[in-house]
C-alpha cells in the first residue's frame, strides 16, 4: 500500500469497529486511536529491532537542522566540570533501540554536520572529563543525550539530525515542491513565486509572504506557493514512517488487545505486495 498515512490507519479501525456504521455520534475518540497508532508503532518497532538487529529506513524521520548553544557546568548541573567545549539543544523524544553492547541510543541514527561531512558518536557525559582540550580523545566528535536533551563536544550553531522518533508528530516535513491549491495548512507560512497568488481575499506578489489560516485552504493563483522554510508539521495524511506490513500489524494489534476482538475476526485491510505474494504461495 503506497502512501500509508496515520489516517489511513485510523479510518482502517473505525470501519472495522463500527462495522462500517460510523456516524458522528460514535463513541470512538480519534485523538485515542492516534495514541495508541504510536504507542503500538514504538512496540512493534523496538521487538523488530530486537530480533533482526536491522534498522529499517522506512522508521527514519530527518529533524533537519537542529540549532544548538553553547553551555558549561556553571548554567547546566548534567554537564561534569571539564575543560572542553560543550553544545547543547533540545530534540524530540527519541525511541532507545539496543544492540545489547550497552549503547541504548540507535534509534538516533546519525548526528551530523551540516554539510554531512563530519559524523558524531555515542559517548557518555559522565566521561567527558577525559575530553580537556590539547588531549587527543578531543579531537574526535561525540554526542551523549539525556532525556531530550543532546550535548556535542564541539561549539556549533545547527547539525543535522536523523533519528527514530517515538512520536511522529513531532518531527516534520520538509519539501521543496510547490503547495497544491486545498493543501495550505494553519499557521504555515508560505513564499509566492513566478506569478501572482489570491488567498483568502488578499493578492500577492511574487517574494511575498503569507501565512495559512482556518478559514480556508485553497487559493487561486497565476504563480506558484511554496514553503517558505521548506518545512512544515506533520499532519496524519502525511505518510507515516512505518513499511506496509506494521500498518496491519499496528491495527490487529489494536484490534485484538485494545478492543478484544478475536484474530481470527479481523478482515485483511492493508492491501499490500509483500502479503499478497505470501498469499499465492
Amino acid at each position: 500500500m503506497a502512501g500509508i498515512t496515520k489516517k489511513s490507519i485510523i479510518d482502517d479501525l473505525s470501519i472495522i469497529l463500527t462495522k462500517f456504521s460510523e456516524t458522528d455520534d460514535s463513541r470512538l475518540d480519534d485523538d485515542y486511536l492516534s495514541y495508541k497508532i504510536d504507542d503500538v508503532r514504538a512496540v512493534l518497532i523496538t521487538e523488530r529491532y530486537k530480533e533482526n538487529k536491522e534498522m529499517d529506513s522506512s522508521w527514519l524521520q530527518d529533524l533537519g537542522l537542529v540549532s544548538f548553544n553553547k553551555v558549561n557546568y556553571a548554567d547546566d548541573s548534567s554537564v561534569i566540570g571539564c575543560d572542553c567545549p560543550i553544545s547543547k539543544a533540545f530534540i524530540p523524544q527519541v525511541l532507545s533501540l539496543s544492540l545489547g553492547n550497552g549503547n541504548q541510543d540507535l534509534g538516533l541514527y546519525n548526528v551530523l554536520s551540516s554539510c554531512g561531512k563530519t559524523g558524531y558518536y555515542p559517548y557518555e557525559l559522565s566521561k567527558w572529563r577525559m575530553l580537556t582540550t590539547g588531549t587527543e580523545r578531543s579531537k574526535f566528535h561525540y554526542y551523549s543525550r539525556v532525556n531530550n536533551a543532546l550535548y556535542v563536544n564541539k561549539v556549533v550553531d545547527k547539525l543535522r539530525i536523523l533519528a527514530v522518533l517515538r512520536n511522529p508528530e513531532d518531527g516534520f516535513v520538509k519539501s521543496s515542491l510547490p503547495i497544491a491549491s486545498g493543501s495550505i495548512v494553519s499557521g504555515t507560512v508560505y513564499i509566492v513565486k513566478f506569478g501572482q497568488v489570491i488567498y483568502s481575499g488578499t493578492t500577492y506578489q511574487p517574494n511575498d509572504t503569507f501565512t495559512g489560516t482556518s478559514a480556508t485552504n485553497f487559493f487561486t493563483s497565476t504563480g506558484l506557493v511554496y514553503l517558505y522554510s521548506e518545512a512544515r508539521a506533520f499532519i496524519d495524511t502525511d505518510p507515516y514512517p512505518i513499511s506496509a506490513d506494521m500498518s496491519r500489524q499496528i491495527v490487529i494489534e489494536i484490534l485484538t488487545k485494545e478492543f478484544q476482538i478475536e484474530k481470527q475476526a479481523v478482515t485483511d485491510i492493508i492491501n499490500d505486495s509483500k502479503d499478497d505474494a505470501n498469499k499465492q504461495i
